[in-house]
């Protein structure tokens, strides 16, 4: 007669605990170790069951004690191995835990779970590289590897490979179509990857699956506005908030839409709310938007000091001391930062630093500084030399303590005389920047101005433009302005050119977007600008063309004005 297969007490105590019963499984390994004790397998359920209790500490010590036991097998060790590795992890030890990890996925190579738990330590020490390989080593071993696809995507994703990370998660989308979560992945992707329609009809799939989280609905809302869907998004946002009040990106992110919408103290209570309750990052960023509303609308002794937070946004860091304004012998240097048009913005202020310290100027555009009648030249030194301190042009208005509105008088000349049927175009921005889609005017739109009599049209950035047009060299920012200063009338987008034009004086006729930058609100930057926006809530294509149109009636009665008036 056969006798019944005894089950092995230590697998009976493992199977308890992976079934949750850590009483039961407790009870077990206790049982084995008054029987045999230091016997190595129970040594290791216990601390398992310290990690699972958070007992991370004890966890290392017993699994420690099991590994010096002899005549353990190799896929034992690889279990010990992984748990030894964990337990550090959860302690902070990473190195020492890469180590473990290492060693268990060296000893049993077929258990995804060690490539997987060693590919999480290396993303925590930086080593992402190595992290996306033990997720690829982990994929292969699995029958379904949505889930690690998915964490590779998200490695891609926040490492800024975007086409990488768009790959992966539409390899988990193709095998779990119905997955909202997935989609939701994939929506994301496709935002950052700016493919902004594709990511909206996904992103609403994943909504529809279930998938409507406050994460989904924040990247839907994100997609909306960069499709120029304002009302929308904002209603979309609105709801993300409401799923997670206390989020504070995504309250950023809905304090943004209200500005662009009109909704300027709601927005400014929402970026107050934030910087009262939030610290870091998202109270930085609330801080800035903030200092946003307050120089539209000319509040600018506080408006400048919060506009100081975009350092802490963008990571500036200096190499030389900050300058305080000061006056001294010792010179300073003047550096750029974000965008051409910001540095033309504020190259005015150049004035003031040159009467405190001598100038070196370290930004792309400096040549232009030579074009400043008010600027001493004799204040400004070569580039290169040293110095005593730094400072951006964009912290100048800071650190001179200017509280009042700035002279919207030109602050550059150029030698060049306008002609009177000359008009400059420029109707596209950075196509990297986000929301460029809605500050960009589609160049089907200018076929309107081509039926305009009496003028002739140039086309001020470089690149691609209509036959129809003259094309000149923009090569330099002293090619941009001797360009500019040639044309009686600039038609321009919000971007580099129309900062050019205001700066040199010359009539500029701002295409601006709805919502549109603070640069173009309540204050008169320059001392002759005119705008044309879309109509609110139109389709971004479809506005442009209604703006096109007005502009070319425009244009049309501007020739026919008496020469003179």
């Amino acid at each position: 007669m056969t006798m019944p297969f005894a089950p092995d007490p230590t697998e009976s105590a493992f199977a308890c605990f992976d079934a949750g019963d850590l009483s039961g499984a407790e009870d077990a390994f206790r049982a084995i170790l008054a029987m045999e004790p230091g016997q190595a397998d129970a040594l290791h359920g216990m601390a398992c069951l310290a990690r699972v209790r958070g007992q991370s500490g004890m966890a290392i010590a017993l699994v420690g004690r099991a590994l010096q036991k002899p005549a353990v097998s190799s896929d034992r060790k690889a279990r010990m191995h992984m748990t030894l590795g964990l337990a550090l992890s959860e302690q902070g030890h990473l190195e020492a835990a890469r180590a473990a990890l290492h060693v268990s996925a060296l000893l049993q190579p077929a258990d995804p779970r060690a490539h997987a738990a060693l590919a999480e330590v290396c993303v925590g020490l930086g080593r992402r590289g190595q992290a996306r390989e033990a997720l690829q080593n982990a994929a292969a071993l699995l029958a379904d590897e949505s889930n690690v696809r998915t964490r590779i995507g998200e490695l891609f994703l926040d490492d800024g490979l975007v086409e990488l990370a768009v790959g992966e998660f539409r390899w988990v989308v193709r095998h779990r179509p119905r997955d909202g979560a997935a989609l939701a992945n994939l929506g994301a992707a496709l935002f950052a990857g700016n493919a902004f329609d594709e990511a909206h009809g996904v992103l609403v799939r994943a909504c529809e699956l279930g998938a409507g989280t406050a994460e989904t609905l924040n990247s839907l809302g994100l997609v909306e506005m960069a499709r120029g869907e304002l009302a929308a998004a904002a209603e979309t946002l609105r709801r993300a908030l409401e799923l997670r009040p206390l989020d504070a990106r995504i309250a950023n992110n809905l304090g943004t839409i209200l500005m662009e919408i009109g909704r300027e103290d709601d927005a400014a209570t929402l970026f107050r709310t934030i910087m009262g309750r939030e610290t870091g990052e998202e109270a930085e960023r609330a801080r800035f938007n903030r200092a946003t509303i307050l120089l539209g609308q000319g509040q600018f002794a506080e408006g400048w000091q919060d506009f100081e937070s975009r350092r802490t946004i963008l990571g500036l860091v200096s190499e030389n001391p900050q300058w305080n304004g000061s006056a001294g012998e010792d010179p300073v240097a003047i550096v750029g930062e974000q965008g051409l048009g910001d540095e033309v913005q504020f190259l005015r202020f150049l004035q003031q630093a040159a009467r405190l310290r001598l100038l070196r100027l370290r930004f792309r555009t400096a040549e232009l500084a030579g074009l400043m009648p008010g600027l001493d030249q004799d204040r400004i030194l070569p580039p290169e030399g040293p110095v005593a301190a730094e400072i951006s042009l964009l912290s100048l208005p800071n650190v001179l303590g200017l509280g009042e509105m700035p002279s919207a008088e030109p602050y550059l000349a150029v030698r060049e005389t306008p002609e009177a049927d000359r008009v400059g175009v420029c109707w596209s921005g950075n196509p990297s920047y986000r929301f460029d889609r809605r500050r960009s005017v589609p160049v089907g739109c200018l076929e309107i101005l081509r039926q305009v009599s009496g003028a002739r049209f140039v086309a001020l950035q470089p690149g691609d433009a209509p036959d129809w047009m003259e094309r000149v060299s923009l090569k330099t920012p002293l090619d941009l302005a001797r360009e500019v200063g040639l044309c009686a009338l600039v038609i321009s987008v919000d971007t580099l050119v129309a900062h050019m034009a205001g700066a040199l004086g010359r009539p500029l006729w701002l295409l601006n977007r709805e919502g549109g930058d603070w640069r173009w609100k309540d204050v008169d930057w320059y001392r002759d600008v005119h705008q044309f926006r879309p109509p609110a809530g139109a389709d971004v294509s479809k506005g442009w063309t209604v703006v096109l149109q007005e502009v070319a009636v425009a244009l049309t009665l501007r020739g026919q004005e008496p020469e003179g008036s």
